[in-house]
């Protein structure tokens, strides 16, 4: 009974908390509703309420929580129901002689010529909402500029960007407080004025200035306070735009931040509740306050609950905390080290990685001396894997790409992620739900859904796209821990293990994948999540097959070359096995018959998502198959082949085990190349060390290579060893774990595990 109460209670937690997180205020706010487009909320839900979550998500259960969650939800409804709208509408109007074989092709208003963006899923009369200055020209809604012509553009595309010269038409009302003027900064406005009439009917335009300096100057100034309703069209042009509402006092003080109660969407719902506009700052303002002393509570708590549990200890936060500030402070070291070594990097990804190299050896050897082994038990070293590593790799990247929140970013032309924010505005913006983009699929098909579920919630910016990848890489680094404590393998292994995996991560090609807009770390947490889930699960309840089912063809749909491995991976049900060759392969198809039901369950779950992909296709496009090449049904896909060329196939095979191009190996060679001999060894030579090996891990390794005999793996260095990563590292710990646990120096640590 006290299961059953503490799920329906962890459930209207979680609910509470989604319906408050959620629910659209009206009123400028830090946490305003959807769309989450504001800085403050963006962070919070894409970092903080998801880190939270996973260390006390009991938390959400707890009686105060909930009744705090509760009254916070009263509170929204009231300014959901009652409060006008925040912000200025603002239409985007492209220029009348755009070329349109240079812009990709973009959706315009019906009925009207001025473009839908995200932000017309949540306003449907508008390109974008003006709540906080513009002060760039990304922070324009721009989603809909997405060039397609490489001969005209350049790889870049910067020199059309450049040249982009639409019409911003604005509406809205403000509401100018007493004893201050109001004025508008428009950098980039080649013509246009608005026009602003006062509630009591005096008329004035309004004359946007060049920079903030020029905005004090009275003529510039709307001449009185109140309520003003302000419209009209700016010709924008050049490279630097802006668009920053200022609030200028009587002795000349400027302010760029407007607050709550400035910017409206119509004077006529300001107009009717004018009166009451006070009472809804301050409620929005308590509502702000009630979610951060939530979260802080949280925090605490979560706190609290890891130090009780010994996970949460002194050193495992210093030297957490030194993994991001050496890669703070370091950087302009690291910057001129790889620079004089010519290893230079545009990312800086790999200063983080060279800083979590240094904090994980030295937290192994701070343990060792201090015989501090609490964070080493089987049900400790998950979390604390989390722990070490989790802050630093969410705040770096945070840090590194907070400046885009809210902007559009200049994508390029003639690549995949440009294709793929194409794909993602004709499902959402345009609502090509089914069609997607293509009749028939030539590229991945749901990765693009991701991506439009990213910005229908998040707006233009790729920040949360970005952050995905992080959030993929640091629960693989999760999972694999999980799964090493089910393998029995030593803490030791697995501290060592997950800061190798991650400095190869952040130090090699591979980093150039993270927030590169590209599938790869998407697909390999759902493929890692499926082979977590099956390990063992002979025993376990069925619907650990029904969620390894769906994560399956959630990785497939997101990589379909991945079929073979994915379809592999069942026989991790069977696992674990030990003993000789001969004895395993028999203990094998002994076991294939025993629990044949869990294996055709989620075989059958991977076929139905193969299908549902050829009926979709077929239903479309007119060809069931699940892809087609560029050339169409009639033409073989460009890069598959049924003709093996040895040369070509051990350059792909060289490509994928040293994750580079270039002749020398990299880091990652170290893990890839043996973790992949051993898996595969493991299957036909089973000495005593590679007894207790899982044979599943060779049976997924062939499903990892086996698609590349066919098809070619050009572009993107790296990409195709993300996938090959977590097995072949596994496959390199399992054999460590072995080989350690009998060096005498390694047993006593054992021991006092």
């Amino acid at each position: 009974m006290d299961n059953v109460i503490s799920f329906s209670k962890l459930t209207l937690g979680c609910l509470l908390l989604a319906i408050v997180i959620a629910l659209p205020s009206g009123i400028t706010a830090w946490f305003d509703g959807l769309p989450w487009t504001g800085e403050k909320e963006t962070i919070a839900l894409t970092i903080i309420i998801p880190f939270l979550f996973i260390l006390a998500w009991r938390f959400l259960a707890l009686r105060l929580p909930i009744l705090l969650l509760g009254a916070l939800l009263i509170l929204k409804i009231v300014l959901f129901l009652g409060s006008p709208a925040g912000g200025w509408l603002v239409k985007v109007y492209p220029s009348a002689n755009y070329d349109s074989s240079v812009l990709s092709s973009f959706q315009r208003h019906e009925g009207d010529t001025w473009v839908t963006t995200y932000e017309t899923s949540w306003n449907e009369n508008a390109s974008g909402i003006l709540r906080q200055p513009w002060t760039e020209k990304l922070d324009f809604p721009l989603d809909w500029v997405l060039f397609s012509n490489t001969a005209a553009c350049g790889v870049s595309t910067i020199p059309c960007f450049n040249k982009l010269n639409p019409v911003i038409e604005i509406e809205g009302s403000v509401l100018i407080p007493e004893g201050k003027r109001f004025s508008l900064v428009a950098e980039g406005v080649q013509k246009g004025t608005l026009s602003a009439i006062h509630e009591s009917g005096e008329s004035f335009i309004l004359t946007p200035t060049k920079d903030i300096k020029e905005g004090s100057e009275k003529q510039y100034q709307l001449p009185r306070s109140g309520r003003w309703r302000v419209s009209g069209k700016l010709h924008y042009g050049g490279t630097e735009w802006s668009l920053i509402p200022l609030l200028v006092e009587d002795d000349g003080e400027i302010e760029t931040e407007l607050g709550r109660g400035v910017l409206w969407k119509s004077e006529e719902s300001l107009s009717s509740a004018e009166s009451q506009i006070g009472i809804y700052k301050f409620i929005s303002f308590v509502i702000d306050i009630g979610i951060i002393v939530f979260l802080i509570l949280w925090a605490a708590w979560a706190t609290r609950l890891m130090i009780h549990r010994q996970i949460l200890t002194l050193p495992l936060v210093v030297f957490s905390t030194s993994a991001i500030c050496i890669s703070i402070f370091m950087a302009p070291v690291f910057a001129y080290m790889l620079q004089r070594v010519g290893l230079a990097d545009p990312t800086s990804a790999s200063y983080l990685g060279i800083s979590i190299l240094i904090s994980g050896i030295g937290y192994l050897l701070w343990v060792y001396w201090a015989k501090d082994f609490r964070n080493f038990r089987a049900d400790q070293i998950v979390l604390s894997v989390f722990l070490l590593f989790g802050p630093p790799l969410l705040l770096f990247f945070a840090n590194l790409w907070c400046s885009i929140l809210g902007q559009w970013a200049v994508w390029g032309a003639g690549d995949d992620w440009t294709s793929y924010q194409f794909f993602a505005r004709k499902i959402v913006v345009e609502g090509e739900w089914l069609n997607a983009g293509e009749g028939v699929f030539i590229m991945q098909p749901l990765y693009r859904y991701f991506v439009g579920f990213y910005h229908w919630l998040f707006g233009q910016s790729a920040f949360v796209q970005h952050m995905a990848d992080v959030w993929c890489v640091l629960g693989a680094t999760v999972l694999l821990a999980s799964w090493a404590v089910k393998l029995r393998l030593s803490a030791l292994i697995i501290l060592i293990a997950n800061t190798i995996y991650l400095a190869i991560i952040l130090m090699g090609t591979i980093r150039y994948h993270i927030g590169r807009g590209l599938i790869e770390h998407h697909a390999m947490i759902f493929m890692v999540l499926a082979g977590w889930f099956l390990y063992g699960a002979r025993e376990g309840n069925f619907l650990r097959i029904v969620g390894a089912g769906i994560c399956g063809v959630i990785g497939y749909w997101l990589r379909q070359d991945h079929l073979i491995v994915i379809a592999m991976l069942v026989f991790f049900i069977i696992e674990p096995t030990h003993g000789a060759t001969a004895e395993v392969w028999k203990a094998y198809w002994s076991q294939i018959w025993t629990y044949w039901k869990r294996g055709f369950s989620y075989v059958g779950i991977i076929v139905s998502g193969v299908f549902l992909i050829c009926f979709r296709n077929w239903w479309v496009g007119g060809v069931f198959a699940p892809a087609v090449g560029p050339g169409g049904p009639d033409m073989p896909p460009v890069y598959f082949s049924t003709e093996i060329d040895v040369t070509d196939l051990y350059m792909k095979m060289k490509l994928m085990l040293t994750a580079t191009h270039s002749p020398t190996p990299s880091f990652a060679t170290m893990v890839l190349l043996p973790g992949t001999f051993i898996g595969f060894a493991a299957l036909i030579w089973r000495p005593n060390c590679l007894r207790g090996f899982p044979m599943a891990i060779g049976c997924a390794l062939i499903g990892v290579f086996l698609p590349y005999v066919f098809f070619s793996n050009p572009g993107y260095p790296g990409r195709y060893s993300i996938h090959l990563l977590p097995l072949a590292l596994l496959s390199t710990m399992i054999i460590t774990d072995y080989l350690l646990k009998r060096v005498s120096f390694f047993e006593i640590r054992v021991d006092e595990e």
